[in-house]
């Protein structure tokens, strides 16, 4: 649709300058109020800010859009960051279709039954050290005006800026890792991390230690292990390998972590025909400190190779604050790069 033929319909391009040389516009309808509020520039890592607002006065409760930006000092993935930005509006997750780790895309509704029921949409993208988020909602009752809006809106977007979409070339490191008489592995992961330790040293079996902070009390910690071999008969021995993998984990740092809770667990997706991979998600209480960690596993198989995957971050089961929303963020964002990795390269 083009911007006239928009206008015939009651929309107008509204343009944002948002500092730091990101220029964004998309269709709105044509009566709506835009405040700036903040500039990108003045935003120190870690922080966030709300850069401005867009909204029809009268007609607030169909559409608000809030436009903020997030910089975290690390590399940051759009589609946690998505997320968290529905919780901390008191939005349950209702759906996600993120198309990448640096294009992201969610859905809520009202968490509180005994407030007005709301719809929202959280659209976030990585433009290289910052995350720039448009975070849409509305009343359920006007759900399709919401819908209307929405739509028009992402599908007009628009960027003129010299902050191109994807990650920051510093905030990213690369690593190979050989894999016997295989293709050698293209690790990506935030150079955040720094390699603990590294015994992939040509034959298999290879194991690696990514870790985000100091050795003894981490932030986050990656542990990437490849062994030749056939995947596992069934669901149910994945899972056995799963709890034996967590539990030696918490033994070997029993003054760190105890008491764990399966929290979610299901089939891997992304896999190849025929290849067999789980994912779990487990949440320990932390001695050092105290509060909770998560721990993240996927296991899975494919040409003969095993692979396993384990990441712990600091965790909170409420919405964190800013500060501790970017200490999980970097080993959520560490885990998804590594994932990637390695399924890009067996697919």
């Amino acid at each position: 649709m083009t911007d006239q033929e928009a206008k015939e319909l009651g929309y107008a391009r509204v343009s944002l300058d948002l500092g730091r040389n990101i220029k964004l516009s998309f269709l709105a309808k044509a009566k709506s109020l835009t405040t700036p509020l903040a500039k990108a520039e003045a935003i120190e890592a870690p922080g966030r800010a709300v850069l401005a607002k867009v909204f029809v006065p009268d007609d607030r409760d169909q559409f608000e859009l809030t436009v903020s930006a997030f910089r975290p000092g690390l590399a940051a993935e759009a589609p946690a960051v998505s997320e968290q930005l529905l919780m901390e509006q008191g939005y349950g997750i209702s759906g996600a279709s993120h198309a990448s780790l640096i294009l992201a895309d969610a859905e809520g509704q009202t968490l509180d039954k005994s407030k007005v029921e709301k719809v929202a949409r959280s659209l976030c993208q990585v433009r290289q050290d910052i995350v720039i988020c448009l975070f849409m909602q509305g009343d359920t009752e006007y759900h399709t005006e919401f819908a209307e809006q929405t739509n028009m809106l992402m599908q007009s977007i628009r960027y003129d800026d010299a902050a191109e979409e994807g990650f920051s070339s510093d905030q990213i490191e690369r690593l190979t890792l050989a894999l016997g008489d295989k293709n050698p592995l293209q690790l990506e992961y935030p150079s955040a991390f720094s390699v603990a330790s590294n015994a992939f040293d040509g034959g298999l079996p290879g194991t690696l230690q990514l870790q985000q902070g100091s050795a003894d009390n981490p932030l986050s910690v990656i542990m990437i292990a490849a062994s030749a071999g056939a995947a596992p008969p069934s669901a149910e021995a994945i899972d056995s390998v799963a709890d034996r993998m967590v539990g030696q984990w918490l033994e070997e740092n029993a003054e760190l972590f105890a008491n764990p809770v399966l929290a979610t667990k299901g089939d891997l997706a992304g896999l190849g025909s025929g290849d067999q991979g789980r994912s779990y998600a487990y949440i320990v209480d932390k001695l050092k400190g105290g509060g909770q960690a998560q721990i993240r596993v996927s296991l899975f198989a494919s040409g003969g190779i095993r692979y396993s995957v384990l990441m712990v971050t600091h965790y909170s089961p409420h919405v964190d604050e800013t500060e501790q929303f970017f200490v999980r963020l970097g080993g959520v964002t560490g885990y998804d790069l590594v994932m990637q990795s390695i399924l890009s390269h067996l697919y």
